[in-house]
């Protein structure tokens, strides 16, 4: 089968569509990966089922919906749209059509029920998965990571931060919170991998790394980075799904984060660091989708940074204990079965 994958250029959607691309191969189909919006008639012509992985922000997925219904009802080929969303679509947005002609499957249950709120059709939840191969990979470039981060860091607790400068990923409030803890100890790094936008947000942020390499190093790079980092920290406001975290788990580090859906939904709870939020807003930031930003006070972080700090410190076997539990995330996240049911939905 001639399968297209038909998504946008935002880092985290390539790499989405990279491993349905892999799982498909390995099925015997002949994936292509377009992160471009091919003419209809030749997208037709190439394809024997498509896949559509982007989010669901109506403002700006019309032309994405559009391909659906009518390779659908034009063209007769099987489409699929696999979708995220970090809050709700703006109504005024949504036509009429989109309710009818547009059925999407959901990354999380929180998508899920975000969507259906607001009237679409939500045909299954698949979750996001990781590739084996890819973290086994990542795994073996994990020594060489672990070299260059303690060759510059010394016996410091290392903090890694994969995350783009968008005001849903809570940057400002991870740099209130890294000011807070260098009150009370110096005996912590935060590498934050970004986008130079970001370093505007930690002007004089004491012990932070700004490394602007956000979307130019390789999957596999960025893993291992995850696997040698102590721990990583996830600042979101708002998510659709929480890729990072089961990242960061399979490749057996713990991960810092708030304790709202869907974070809630895929992370391991028992053994990952969690803090709560205090208030639930939805912000309009001009981009059809009203996020749901869950706001904690930089303070919990903090001392969920520090809690994390004295586990590695002073609670080393419950420190290993817990990173060999949380690398089950591979088992629970495996791409090649949850992507075989993905693609079985055009099949």
């Amino acid at each position: 089968m001639r399968l297209s994958i038909v998504t946008g250029k935002a880092t985290s959607l390539i790499n989405v569509s990279k491993d349905i691309a892999y799982v498909a191969q390995k099925l015997g189909h002949a994936p292509r990966i377009l992160n471009y919006i091919e003419s209809l008639t030749s997208l037709a012509r190439l394809s024997d089922a498509v896949i559509l992985v982007y989010p669901a922000s109506p403002l700006f997925c019309g032309e994405y919906m559009l391909i659906y219904r009518d390779l659908r009802v034009h063209y007769n080929i099987p489409a699929l749209y696999y979708t995220m969303i970090e809050g709700k679509p703006r109504r005024f947005h949504i036509a009429p059509w989109m309710l009818r002609d547009v059925e999407f499957v959901a990354c999380s249950r929180y998508v899920r029920d975000k969507l259906m709120d607001a009237g679409f059709r939500v045909r299954a939840v698949v979750h996001h998965g990781l590739v084996r191969e890819v973290v086994e990979e990542a795994r073996r470039l994990v020594p060489i990571a672990e070299k260059h981060l303690r060759a510059r860091y010394g016996d410091k607790v290392i903090f890694g931060v994969v995350s783009h400068s968008h005001v849903r990923k809570g940057l400002d409030y991870l740099a209130q919170a890294v000011r807070i803890l260098s009150q009370k100890r110096k005996d912590f790094i935060v590498h934050l991998v970004t986008n130079p936008e970001a370093k505007r947000k930690f002007v004089d942020v004491p012990n932070v790394y700004v490394d602007v390499v956000f979307g130019t190093r390789s999957r596999e790079e960025i893993l291992a980075f995850m696997g040698a980092i102590d721990f990583l920290i996830m600042p979101s406001l708002a998510e659709g799904f929480g890729l990072p975290i089961i990242e960061s788990n399979a490749m057996g580090t713990l991960a810092i984060h708030g304790a709202f859906p869907p974070l809630t939904e895929v992370s391991d709870l028992k053994n990952n660091i969690i803090f709560e939020y205090r208030d639930k807003r939805f912000v309009n930031t001009g981009e059809g989708i009203e996020y749901e930003f869950h706001i904690y006070d930089p303070r919990d972080l903090a001392s969920a940074m520090e809690e994390a700090i004295e586990l590695k410190l002073k609670h080393r076997s419950e420190l290993e204990d817990r990173k060999e539990k949380v690398r089950q995330a591979l088992d629970r996240f495996d791409a090649e079965r949850l992507y075989t049911r993905l693609i079985s939905y055009v099949t």
